[in-house]
C-alpha cells in the first residue's frame, strides 16, 4: 500500500510542477486568491485580488446564511507598490479587497461568492467556527514555513483532504509564519532559480485557495514576511503580509493577536519585533493573558516563528529564540500554556514538557512545526541533529507535513502530525493531552514511541 501511495503521489507531483508553474505565468481574469479570516465571533474576513481592476473600485460579497435570503457586504479595493535597493522595475500589486461580514459563530453553514469587475467567483460553502465555550469542539490544521514548492502543495492538498472528512474535519488553518517566500528584498541578487519578486505572493494566494476560501487561515509573520533587508526603495516592511492578510480585532494584527475559538485562547505573538520586558508587544502580552478565563476558554495555545527549543543545528539559538524566550517563558509558565507551536526550522520536532531547558512535569510542550514545503531546504541530514538529543526533546524528524491539533472538550485534546510521504489519515507522530478536572494541569501521554529518527 505504501508503495502505490508513492507512485500516486509521484503522479501527483508532476502534475503539481506543471500547476505551480502555470500558477506563476498566468493568473486568472477576475477574483483570485479568495480567503477567510476570523475577525469576531459575528463577524469575518472576505479577502480577494483581481487583475482586472485598479484601487479605489467597488467589490461585493454576497453571503447567504443556510436557509436565508442573500445579504450584500461591500468591499473597497487597495493595492501597493514595492521595489527592492537592487533596483528591479516597481511591483504593483493587483486590487486587493477585504470585506467585512456578519455571521454567526457555532458551526453555522454559510454559502459566498465575490464580486468585483463585472466579474464573480463561483459560490463556495464554509462554516462559522464554534462560539468560545469549553465543552465545544475544534479541529485546527497547523503548519509554518510553507512556500510554494511541489512539498508546499502536496501539504496544502493533504489539508484539503482532512477538510472533507466526514467526522472532525479541518475547521481552520494556522501558519506560524513564513508564507509565500516571495523574498522580494533579494530583488536581482536572489539565488533562487524560481526568483525572489513581490509577485510571488499572487502565485502562493492562488496555491492556498482550494483550502482558503473554505476555512479561515489565521496567520504570524515569520523572518520571510519582514522584506526588510536590504530597505526597499519603495515599499516598507512587511507591505506585502499586512496589505493582504487580515486578522482578529485589535491594532496589532496581524503582527500580534488572540482569539477565543470553542474551549480554545490562541495567542500569535511575533518573534522579529521587540519582545523585551516593558515592549508594546510585552505589555500586550501581559494584558491579553489576563483576560483569559480557563472555565470558558480551558486550552491556552500560543503561536510564532522562532522556536524556543530547537535541537537542529540550523537556526540554532538565533537572538530571537532565546531573546524571546528569556523575555516571555515566565509569563507563559504563570499562565499555564499548554502548547507553543513554532516553524523557522525546517523540520520537525516536539519537546517535553519544559521550562527553562528542564524537563518540567505540568510545563508547556513545544512543537517545532516548519516543515509546511518551503523552497529553501529540508533539514534532511541525520547530522543536522545535535548529539545527543537533549533530555528535553520527545521526536524529531525530518520530514515535510502538517499536524493537527483535536481539542475535544474541557479535559481531552489531541495532536497529530502528518507527513506528505504516507496518506494524509497516517499519523506519524502523536500525542494525548489530558487535564485534570480541576483545570490546574495537564498531564501529556505520546502515543508515538520513537524518540527520534
Amino acid at each position: 500500500l505504501q508503495f502505490l501511495y508513492f507512485i500516486e503521489r509521484l503522479i501527483k507531483m508532476m502534475f503539481s510542477v506543471a500547476a505551480v508553474a502555470a500558477t506563476v505565468l498566468s493568473a486568472p481574469v477576475g477574483p483570485e486568491q479568495i480567503h477567510l479570516a476570523y475577525k469576531s465571533p459575528t463577524s469575518m474576513w472576505v479577502s480577494w485580488a483581481d487583475i482586472t481592476v485598479v484601487e479605489g473600485a467597488q467589490g461585493t460579497v454576497t453571503l447567504t446564511k443556510a436557509g436565508g435570503q442573500p445579504e450584500q457586504f461591500p468591499a473597497v479595493a487597495m493595492s501597493y507598490q514595492y521595489q527592492s535597493s537592487s533596483g528591479e522595475d516597481t511591483y504593483t500589486s493587483p486590487a486587493i479587497f477585504h470585506g467585512i461580514v456578519n455571521v454567526s459563530c457555532g458551526n453555522i453553514p454559510y454559502s459566498y461568492q465575490v464580486s468585483s469587475g463585472g466579474r464573480s467567483s463561483p459560490p463556495v460553502t464554509f462554516k462559522t467556527l464554534p462560539c468560545a465555550d469549553p465543552n465545544s469542539e475544534i479541529v485546527i490544521a497547523l503548519t509554518g514555513d510553507l512556500g510554494q514548492t511541489v512539498n508546499s502543495s502536496a501539504t496544502i492538498d493533504h489539508i484539503a483532504t482532512g477538510m472533507q472528512q466526514s467526522t472532525s474535519p479541518l475547521q481552520m488553518l494556522w501558519l506560524v509564519g513564513d508564507l509565500s517566500y516571495a523574498d522580494a528584498a533579494y530583488g536581482r541578487t536572489c539565488t533562487h532559480s524560481s526568483g525572489c519578486n513581490p509577485g510571488r505572493w499572487d502565485s502562493w494566494g492562488n496555491m492556498v485557495q482550494k483550502v482558503t476560501q473554505q476555512i479561515p487561515i489565521m496567520v504570524g509573520p515569520g523572518n520571510h514576511e519582514q522584506e526588510d533587508s536590504p530597505t526597499p526603495k519603495i515599499g516598507a516592511p512587511y507591505v506585502a503580509f499586512t496589505s493582504r492578510m487580515k486578522g482578529p480585532d485589535g491594532a496589532n494584527a496581524p503582527y500580534w493577536w488572540s482569539m477565543e475559538v470553542g474551549p480554545v485562547h490562541m495567542i500569535t505573538m511575533n518573534s522579529y519585533m521587540d519582545y523585551s520586558v516593558g515592549s508594546d508587544q510585552y505589555n500586550w502580552l501581559v494584558a491579553d493573558l489576563k483576560t483569559v478565563d480557563r472555565l470558558v476558554t480551558p486550552w491556552l495555545v500560543v503561536g510564532l516563528h522562532a522556536p524556543w527549543y530547537n535541537s537542529n543545528t540550523h537556526h540554532h539559538n538565533e537572538t530571537e529564540e532565546w531573546g524571546m524566550r528569556v523575555a516571555m517563558e515566565p509569563l507563559l509558565a504563570q499562565a499555564k500554556v499548554d502548547v507553543l507551536f513554532c516553524g523557522h526550522v525546517h523540520a520537525y520536532e516536539r519537546s517535553h514538557p519544559v521550562y527553562n531547558y528542564k524537563p518540567t512535569q505540568g510545563a508547556m510542550i513545544e512543537i517545532n512545526i516548519g516543515d509546511g514545503g518551503n523552497r529553501e531546504v529540508l533539514e534532511a541530514d541525520p547530522a543536522d541533529w545535535r548529539q545527543p538529543q537533549p533530555d528535553w526533546s520527545a521526536f524529531r524528524q525530518n520530514k515535510f507535513g502538517h499536524g493537527r491539533f483535536h481539542v475535544y472538550n474541557t479535559t481531552h485534546a489531541h495532536w497529530s502530525w502528518h507527513t506528505i510521504d504516507t496518506p494524509e489519515a497516517v499519523e506519524s507522530d502523536t500525542l494525548w493531552f489530558v487535564r485534570n478536572e480541576d483545570l490546574h494541569g495537564v498531564q501529556a501521554y505520546p502515543t508515538h514511541n520513537v524518540k527520534s529518527e
